[in-house]
């Protein structure tokens, strides 16, 4: 009788030695066998198979860790604004008198006359482009002519801009030979306008990307190509013409 109650105590002390388990799995008693003395732990801390020792107590694995939560921004798109009627001065290279002063009803007239092959250029500014603007772009739009609103094209549509790196003081003339100084010899005329069938087009069009700054000045030439005339006839209006945007 004492032996069976010594050995009934002797299990009761071994039970209350081994390790707490979190979860044990009766399919996984096999730890007993494969790996004799071990037990077999599921712990939240990540730990999961056959120990000597109760591992649940143990740091977390990296592996069970909640993962950081990465940091949300919100990226409001740039607000997109515009500038409207630029200051618009046409230049006649063959001029003698070598002047010209700023249209009084803004337009753009690069005119090759039929047996020539030079065409009048034309320079455009935006004043007051604010400061940290990016992202200028040079636009043009068509709407249904009006008294105010004139678009023509006679013969090839093509034209070309090239920015100057400034533009002469209000108080100067501005001339072919005034722009001089503000044309980068590096800079090409790019081809970056085509008004061939404008009418089938109506609406914006995006012409150029400009360097911002606070005052943008571009050249415009039109095609000196073919003997006969090639004229593009543009009013300068809020809805008509051209138009610079930009970003902030």
């Amino acid at each position: 009788m004492a032996t069976k109650l010594f050995a009934f105590t002797s299990l009761l002390a071994l039970a209350a030695a081994r390790p707490t388990v979190t979860s044990r799995s009766a399919d996984r008693s096999d730890c007993w066998q494969t790996n004799p003395g071990t037990v077999f732990y599921s712990c939240s801390n990540g730990y999961t198979g056959c120990f000597y020792q109760d591992p649940c107590s143990l740091p977390p694995l990296p592996s069970s860790a909640p993962p950081t939560p990465l940091p949300t921004t919100t990226s409001e798109a740039p607000e997109k604004h515009e500038l409207t009627t630029p200051r618009s001065y046409n230049i006649y290279p063959l001029s003698t008198a070598q002047h010209n002063v700023q249209d009084k009803v803004p337009h753009v007239d690069l005119n090759k006359p039929a047996g020539s092959a030079t065409t009048t250029t034309n320079a455009l500014v935006f004043d007051n482009v604010p400061a940290g603007a990016k992202n200028c772009i040079l636009n043009w739009r068509s709407t249904a002519p009006t008294d105010e609103n004139n678009f023509t094209v006679n013969g090839s549509g093509q034209a070309w801009t090239r920015q100057l790196t400034g533009f002469p003081a209000k108080t100067d003339i501005v001339s072919f030979d005034g722009l001089k100084p503000f044309q980068d010899p590096a800079a090409e005329w790019t081809p970056s306008l085509d008004f061939t069938g404008w009418t089938e087009s109506p609406g914006s069009h995006a012409g150029s990307k400009l360097e911002c700054g606070e005052q943008v000045a571009v050249e415009l030439k039109g095609s000196g190509e073919g003997e006969g005339e090639n004229r593009v006839f543009i009013t300068l209006t809020k809805t008509n013409g051209f138009f610079l945007t930009y970003e902030l």
